[in-house]
């Protein structure tokens, strides 16, 4: 019976004894697919997570904003707004507290630009104003686009503006 031993059925056997290796090698390649799949998994949900911090504050520019002192707020109109800024990220910033500048000038219909021009540096009254006096009468905050904020920045508590604020709110609570 040597059909068993050298035969078609030894040529079987043999052909069967090569599967558990295919299977081990299609096993390993699962394994390195799942692994890989996993780790982008993984970095996908560690960028996600940080996109989320830095919109919420915890990473980025809210964190950048001194609580304790004023901002300045500048607006692609050329408008500059001094309060205080609760978030700087996302489609709108909060502002609260706010003040911002009126340029009072005396200048006579007819004269001429010297005229002006000497008028303007000698009787320019820059006076900063309290929002909420104003005919509309707004409340003291404000959400601004943004897309209108060229830049903020936090004001040091020795600036002329703040001073300006801190007398004007020792004023306020005579």
């Amino acid at each position: 019976m040597e059909f068993n031993n050298g035969g078609p059925a030894a040529h079987v056997k043999s052909a069967a004894a090569h599967k558990p290796v295919q299977h081990k090698k299609k096993s390993t390649k699962k394994a390195v697919v799942v692994s890989v799949i996993a780790v982008l998994v993984i970095a996908l949900a560690l960028v996600s997570t940080l996109a989320v911090l830095g919109k919420t504050g915890a990473v980025g520019a809210n964190a950048a904003i001194n609580k304790d002192e004023y901002q300045a707020v500048f607006l692609t109109n050329g408008q500059v707004y001094f309060g205080k800024l609760q978030n700087a990220q996302g489609d709108y910033l909060t502002l609260t507290d706010i003040y911002y500048l009126q340029v009072d000038s005396s200048i006579q219909a007819g004269a001429t630009e010297e005229e002006i021009a000497a008028q303007t540096a000698s009787d320019s009254n820059v006076q900063l104003i309290k929002l909420g006096n104003e005919l509309h009468g707004p409340q003291d905050e404000m959400q601004i686009s943004g897309q209108q904020v060229l830049f903020w920045e936090n004001l040091k508590a020795d600036s002329k503006v703040s001073q300006a604020i801190d007398d004007y709110d020792g004023e306020a609570a005579n």
